[in-house]
């Protein structure tokens, strides 16, 4: 609290004062305040710096301190690759013997392709081929325009023959004529154009990447002996365009099942038979070199393998048995083709289960070929001279006309 001190003055002219003090309690309680002001006021500032700081962290520390994007290498163990081993080639002659030769070739079934199917070494020993004819296959090789065959047993030029119709096309030439490679030492050059053809079921968009022989023919059925491979281009009116080797023909149609029953289909081709029957592969015919790869998950039937062919010491293949019934019409396609050149022979039989078949002196059954129209007498007596001692059914003939 205020004390009020009077002042006196002993002069009497002179005005008298009054000073005012504060108490003791009062001054320490006004430094009191004093200290807790300043405490304030100190705090205050503080955090005023420190809220300044913050603000000033928050905005520049981001454009002062840059953070680098932490890349990570990862380095995946090294990968061996394994060189491609070079395919070997073939020592099998390019030109098959002749009928009385006698002759012992190696066949060896190496490719580069992931895909391909390798075949073991193989040594075929080929007995004499000569079925009692000589070598002159000139019999029923002739072109023509008869109704029973014809052009050498490749089909008629004539349409009304009543045969499957067939187009020959080249592997080593594009559609416009243009040479591709092609080497005729690798079969895989010719088993990957194949198989190829196969999985699209001869498919027209398939086959039209090839060069195609100008002349159709007309096939009732397929029995062509042991014979010059360069003969097939000339057939198709090719002779100049098509080489011997590497050469493909396609014949189709739809037939019709003469009476209900159970068939299969057997034959031999050199190099190349295959026959497709309501979209399914039902006989692959191959010569051995190529057969398994042809083949590919088809699986023949017995006897295949017990009995020669027409072909020196080649086994017959026989195919699956596929019920049919009487007038029903299915599509069939055939393909035969020569894959290095040099000779060719083919022959296709239809069996019927259940229809008690003579055999030949070895044991084996004789079967008829398979036929879409009569076969006339003067074409059965040509093909028994060129097939010799094979013998081939003309009884038991079904015949699947064409629809």
């Amino acid at each position: 609290m205020c004390r009020f001190v009077e002042a006196r003055s002993n002069e009497p002219h002179k005005n008298m004062s009054i000073h005012a003090t504060l108490s003791t309690q009062a001054q320490e309680r006004l430094e009191a305040q004093k200290r807790n002001s300043t405490l304030v006021s100190i705090i205050l500032s503080l955090l005023t710096v420190a809220l300044i700081a913050l603000l000033l962290a928050f905005y520049l520390l981001p454009q002062i301190v840059k953070t680098t994007d932490v890349i990570v290498m990862i380095h995946p163990a090294p990968i061996e690759v394994e060189p491609t081993p070079t395919p070997k080639k073939f020592n099998r002659s390019v030109t098959k013997p002749c009928s009385s030769s006698s002759s012992a070739r190696v066949y060896k079934a190496m490719t580069s392709a992931q895909t391909a199917i390798p075949v073991p070494d193989v040594d075929f020993t080929f007995p004499s081929l000569d079925f009692g004819h000589g070598n002159d296959f000139a019999e029923g090789w002739e072109a023509g325009d008869g109704k029973f065959g014809g052009s050498g047993n490749f089909g008629s030029t004539n349409r009304s023959s009543g045969g499957l119709e067939g187009t020959m096309y080249d592997f080593k030439k594009k559609r416009n004529g243009e040479d591709v490679p092609y080497e005729i030492a690798n079969p895989y050059e010719f088993v990957e154009r194949a198989v190829r053809l196969q999985k699209s079921d001869f498919s027209d968009s398939s086959l039209s990447r090839y060069f195609r022989a100008p002349q159709s023919l007309f096939l009732i059925h397929l029995a062509i002996p042991f014979s010059n491979a360069e003969n097939g281009p000339s057939f198709f009116g090719a002779e100049k365009e098509i080489k011997p080797s590497g050469w493909f023909v396609h014949y189709q149609g739809r037939i019709s099942v003469p009476r209900s029953g159970t068939y299969r289909f057997s034959g031999l081709g050199d190099d190349y038979l295959v026959l497709i029957l309501k979209g399914r592969v039902r006989l692959a015919a191959c010569w051995s070199d190529i057969q398994p790869a042809i083949a590919e998950r088809w699986e023949s039937t017995k006897p295949t393998g017990e009995w020669l062919g027409p072909f020196g010491n080649m086994r017959l293949v026989y195919g699956d048995w596929v019920h049919l019934r009487e007038g029903e019409v299915i599509d069939i396609d055939l393909a035969i083709g020569e894959r290095p050149g040099g000779k060719v022979g083919f022959i296709l039989h239809v069996e019927e289960k259940g229809v008690d078949y003579r055999k030949d002196s070895q044991g084996r059954p004789i079967l008829p070929l398979f036929a879409t129209a009569p076969i006339s007498n003067e074409e059965k007596q040509r093909i028994t001279s060129d097939f010799g001692n094979y013998e081939i059914e003309w009884e038991k003939v079904p015949v699947f006309s064409m629809k």
